[in-house]
């Protein structure tokens, strides 16, 4: 009866659960002490509720064959080298044009790297995509969601409805203070969200559903917001409409690609087998 139910309703079952898993968690933290390693093990861990969610689940409703079909999506990398080169560089190297551009015609604010050394970077990055989120979320809002929701939805509007449910995920985190989210005007969130959640859409249907470019892309974009780029994220929020302007020319592209293909290229799922719908070479 139970198991029916889930998988007669697997998006709200999946929203609900993970949503449950990760606010509990944040509530806690919330009211619990609030010293620096208390922060981090706690944060971390509820970072991981989509992760964990979308395993219980697919493990639950389609046993081994459904968990290897979802994990068996961490190996797929022989994909063009654009695809890389976008996952990685797209969102620092945004942030910094953009910079450099309105810098050029006398906004105040200033936006360095901090540390350009390789072993800096490179520890920076395992840091991030370990305990910084994008391991523990990936798996299950690209891994489990983004399919499900690109059965019922084309691609663009299905990230439209991840973007606002990603972003409604991380809620608690706005109210505890050491928390990258603490102090960011929620709107701006949102916003800025959905429009990365149309890019890791577009890369994923283009990789035909692999893993590794959304949690690169997810893992660069928050090495940018702690701490790579210092002073990006007070500068893109103080030229927030400038910026919105130059990521909804990118988008433009993006999403008429989006539209092109809203047929093929589509990665949905089908009783727990991934089905990609025109594949991508």
């Amino acid at each position: 009866m139970i198991k029916r139910y889930i998988k007669n309703h697997e998006i709200l079952s999946f929203i609900f659960l993970t949503f449950l898993f990760s606010w509990t968690i944040w509530v806690m933290l919330y009211i619990s002490s609030k010293n620096w390693a208390m922060l981090e093990i706690i944060n971390t861990l509820g970072a991981f509720g989509p992760g964990i969610m979308s395993i219980i689940l697919t493990g639950f409703l389609y046993k081994k064959k459904g968990l290897k079909a979802l994990l068996t999506r961490l190996t797929k990398w022989r994909y063009n080298l654009i695809y890389y080169i976008i996952a990685v560089f797209y969102w620092i190297a945004s942030i910094y044009i953009f910079y450099l551009i309105c810098k050029f015609f006398g906004s105040k604010g200033k936006v360095t790297f901090i540390n350009t050394k390789p072993y800096y970077i490179l520890g920076g990055f395992i840091y991030t995509l370990l305990l910084g989120g994008p391991l523990g979320e990936e798996i299950g809002w690209r891994g489990f969601l983004l399919p499900r929701l690109q059965k019922r939805l084309n691609p663009f509007y299905s990230s439209i409805v991840l973007g606002i449910i990603w972003s409604c995920w991380h809620l608690p985190l706005f109210f505890i203070a050491g928390t990258c989210q603490y102090g960011i005007p929620f709107f701006v969130f949102i916003m800025v969200g959905i429009i990365n959640t149309i890019i890791i859409t577009w890369i994923f249907n283009r990789t035909n559903g692999s893993l590794i470019f959304p949690i690169l892309f997810h893992t660069c974009i928050n090495m940018t917001w702690l701490g790579l780029l210092v002073g990006a994220e007070a500068f893109a929020i103080t030229n927030i409409y400038k910026f919105s302007i130059v990521q909804v020319v990118i988008m433009i592209f993006v999403v008429r690609d989006m539209f092109k293909n809203s047929k093929y290229g589509r990665v949905t799922v089908d009783n727990g087998d991934i089905v990609v719908i025109g594949e991508n070479k």
